[in-house]
C-alpha cells in the first residue's frame, strides 16, 4: 500500500516533466539555402524559455531532468578541422588553414515545431508596460562599456544559443568557447546563461520581439549585474524573423526598452539583415520614432548592431562602412557568416576560414566597431553553411572557434 501511494504521489510530477519536455524535444530542421531558409532564432528564445520552465519546475519538486528532454542538433561541424577531431589550443598565435576533409554535412533532421508558450502572462502591448524617462541627451561612448571581468576590453563575442545546462567537463560547456578572446554574450533573449555569468562574461540581453515582452519583463530581475548593453528586435525586416514595421516597433522601444537606459544600461538598435530594406527599416524607425511625438534622444539607439550573410570580404566591409556613415554611430556585429543566399555556389571550407580571419582582423582596427559575433556556436548551423560551424556535433569546439577564442 505504501510503494501505491508513493507512485500516485509521483505520477503529477512525471505528467509535469513529459508536458514540458514536449516543448523542447522537437527542434527545425535545417532547410534549403534562401533568406527564410534560417530557422527563425525566436526558436532559441522559446527553447531557453521551455528549459527555464522546466528546471524552474524540476527545481521545486527535487527532481533531475531526463536528459533526453535536452535540444539535440545534428549537423556537421567539423568542416575547419579533421572530421571526429576536437580542437587543440596552437601553442603559437599563428593562424593555421583548415585540414582538408571529404566529409558531407550530416542531414538536417526533420522536424516539426512545437513552441512553447511565454513563461510570462504580462501583458504584450505597450500599454501594460511603464512609461519611458526621457533621457536629456543620449550617451557617448568610446568602445562601449563593458559589464564582465574575462577578457575585458575584447570586442569579441558569443552568439549562444545552448542554454544553461551543461556543466564543466562537457564538451558544450559554455567555459570552454571563452579563451583569451570572449568577453561577453547574447543568447537572441532576456534569458542569461548562469555559468558564463559565473565565469566572468558579460551578459547582452534581447527584446527579440513584440511576442517576448512579457519574458522581457519577468527575467529583467534574474540579470546579473554585468548588464551594461542591450540588443532590440532581431531582423524586423525579415519575414521568419521578427518582421515588424517600423512604425509599430517604436512603442516597444518607447515603453519596453527605453527605461533600461535610466538604470545605465546602453541601448542597441534594432539588427536588421543586409538586404537593401534592412538600412531602410532603421531609417524609416528614426523617423517614425520623432514623427509620433518622441525625442530625438529617446528615438537615438547608443550603438548600432547589423548582420551580414554573403561570400566577398570586400562587398562586407563596405557593407559594414556604409552603414556605419549612414547611421552615424558606433556598430556591433553581431551575426555574419560566409553564406551565399542568392543561389550562388557555397564557400569552401578554404574561402570560409578566409573570410573569417580577415574580417575578424578588419573589426579589431575599426574604432567603430565595437563588438562582434560570429554565427555560429551551434550544432546545427539552421541552414547556414556548415563550414561557418564553431561547434562540432558532439558539442565540443571546432578549430574555427579555437582560432577564435585565442587568436582573433
Amino acid at each position: 500500500m505504501t510503494a501505491i501511494i508513493s507512485l500516485a504521489n509521483l505520477l503529477p510530477t512525471l505528467a509535469l516533466l513529459g508536458a514540458a519536455l514536449s516543448g523542447i524535444e522537437q527542434v527545425p530542421s535545417a532547410l534549403a539555402h534562401g533568406p527564410a531558409a534560417r530557422s527563425p532564432k525566436d526558436l532559441y528564445h522559446k527553447h531557453l524559455a521551455s528549459r527555464q520552465k522546466l528546471a524552474d519546475n524540476v527545481a521545486a519538486r527535487g527532481t533531475t531532468p531526463n536528459k533526453k528532454g535536452l535540444i539535440r542538433r545534428q549537423a556537421d561541424g567539423s568542416k575547419c578541422r579533421v572530421r571526429g577531431e576536437s580542437y587543440t589550443a596552437p601553442s603559437s598565435s599563428s593562424a593555421a588553414a583548415p585540414a582538408s576533409t571529404s566529409a558531407d554535412a550530416a542531414a538536417p533532421t526533420n522536424n516539426a515545431v512545437d513552441a512553447a508558450a511565454p513563461s510570462s502572462a504580462a501583458a504584450q502591448s505597450s500599454s501594460a508596460a511603464p512609461a519611458a524617462s526621457s533621457a536629456a541627451s543620449t550617451p557617448s561612448y568610446s568602445g562601449g562599456a563593458n559589464g564582465g571581468s574575462v577578457n575585458v576590453g575584447s570586442k569579441l563575442g558569443i552568439a549562444w544559443p545552448n542554454g544553461d545546462w551543461e556543466k564543466q567537463g562537457a564538451p558544450n560547456w559554455i567555459g570552454n568557447y571563452i579563451g583569451n578572446k570572449a568577453s561577453w554574450y547574447y543568447t537572441w533573449s532576456p534569458f542569461s546563461v548562469s555559468t558564463g555569468d559565473e565565469l566572468g562574461l558579460e551578459y547582452v540581453p534581447m527584446l527579440w520581439g513584440p511576442g517576448h515582452v512579457g519574458d522581457w519583463y519577468a527575467q529583467q530581475g534574474s540579470w546579473p549585474s554585468t548588464v551594461k548593453n542591450a540588443l532590440f528586435f532581431n531582423e524586423p525586416n525579415q519575414k521568419g524573423q521578427c518582421d515588424v514595421a517600423a512604425a509599430d516597433a517604436v512603442q516597444y522601444w518607447i515603453n519596453d526598452y527605453l527605461p533600461l537606459r535610466s538604470k545605465g544600461i546602453r541601448l542597441g538598435q534594432a539588427a536588421p539583415t543586409n538586404a537593401p530594406d534592412g538600412l531602410v527599416w532603421v531609417q524609416d524607425f528614426q523617423k517614425a520614432c520623432t514623427d509620433q511625438g518622441h525625442s530625438q534622444a529617446d528615438c537615438t539607439a547608443d550603438f548600432y548592431p547589423v548582420h551580414y550573410y554573403d561570400t566577398n570580404v570586400q562587398r562586407f566591409q563596405e557593407y559594414v562602412t556604409n552603414y556605419h556613415n549612414a547611421v552615424g554611430g558606433n556598430l556591433w556585429v553581431t551575426e555574419y557568416a560566409c553564406q551565399d543566399y542568392n543561389g550562388g555556389a557555397q564557400c569552401s571550407d578554404q574561402d570560409t576560414w578566409n573570410f573569417h580571419t580577415q574580417m575578424a582582423g578588419w573589426f579589431e582596427s575599426q574604432s567603430y566597431i565595437e563588438r562582434f559575433s560570429p554565427f555560429g556556436v551551434m550544432k546545427d548551423m539552421q541552414g547556414v553553411n556548415q563550414a561557418n560551424a564553431l561547434m562540432n556535433p558532439d558539442g565540443s569546439i571546432t578549430s574555427l572557434g579555437g582560432w577564435y577564442i585565442t587568436t582573433a
